[in-house]
């Protein structure tokens, strides 16, 4: 699996910070996007991760994480731009992630995951417990909802930090069914021209309560809107 850094992203909305992108492989079954509905998976975006998945882009995670260690002091950066964290589909590779851990520590790295966590099987007790010490050693791990009853779940697990998936229109200030604020990314927003992730770096907050709602875009949009509508966590 490869693991590849833009040292200064031209994205605008992430802005001018450097972000990363890791093979398709570490997508989970769990993230109901993989079958239609991730954004990243058209555009330039697309065809950049698709070489990030068959080798032709990037390194190994060890050759990735000496590149993170020489960012400067500090240094706000997004891991994931596409991709999920280490380990193939949904276990996460915990070496792998310590490894992540270690080479951030002095920045300010942060990332979303769908990798489950939720239930009391082998496999999401190993998760919830690696997302956890990420979170508590300074990579911020934010949990990736479905939808606000999902997100709900994930905030239950006390596990890190939580966003949601939203469907297009939604208000930008709405609730999880359990009464959870919810604020749609302040870079999706019309009324904050300019803002991006490295203005805002909400979602680099380990310690924040609010959950950040990701209207659906992109060119499979209408899909992941259906997705967000939906009921039920995983």
């Amino acid at each position: 699996m490869n693991f590849h850094l833009t040292l200064k992203s031209d994205n605008v909305k992430t802005g001018p910070i450097p972000v990363s992108t890791t093979g398709g492989q570490s997508c989970p079954d769990a993230c109901p996007l993989k079958k239609g509905g991730c954004y990243a998976k058209g555009g330039p975006l697309g065809m950049h991760w698709d070489k990030v998945t068959a080798g032709e882009r990037g390194e190994a995670l060890l050759a990735f994480a000496q590149k993170i260690r020489e960012l400067p002091e500090s240094q706000v950066w997004r891991h994931n731009q596409a991709g999920d964290l280490p380990g193939e589909g949904d276990q996460i590779d915990t070496d792998g992630l310590a490894t992540l851990v270690r080479a951030n520590k002095g920045k300010r790295g942060f990332t979303y995951s769908h990798k489950p966590i939720l239930g009391e099987s082998n496999l999401a007790t190993s998760n919830r417990a690696s997302i956890r010490w990420a979170n508590a050693n300074g990579l911020t791990i934010n949990l990736s909802g479905n939808n606000p009853s999902h997100a709900d779940a994930l905030a239950d697990a006390d596990a890190g930090p939580v966003v949601c998936l939203l469907p297009e229109g939604a208000p930008l200030t709405s609730a999880t069914p359990k009464g959870r604020k919810i604020i749609v990314c302040p870079a999706q927003r019309e009324d904050l021209p300019g803002m991006t992730c490295a203005k805002c770096q909400l979602c680099a907050r380990a310690d924040r309560s609010v959950i950040v709602g990701f209207l659906a875009h992109g060119s499979a949009r209408k899909k992941a809107s259906a997705i967000a509508c939906g009921e039920g966590a995983r």
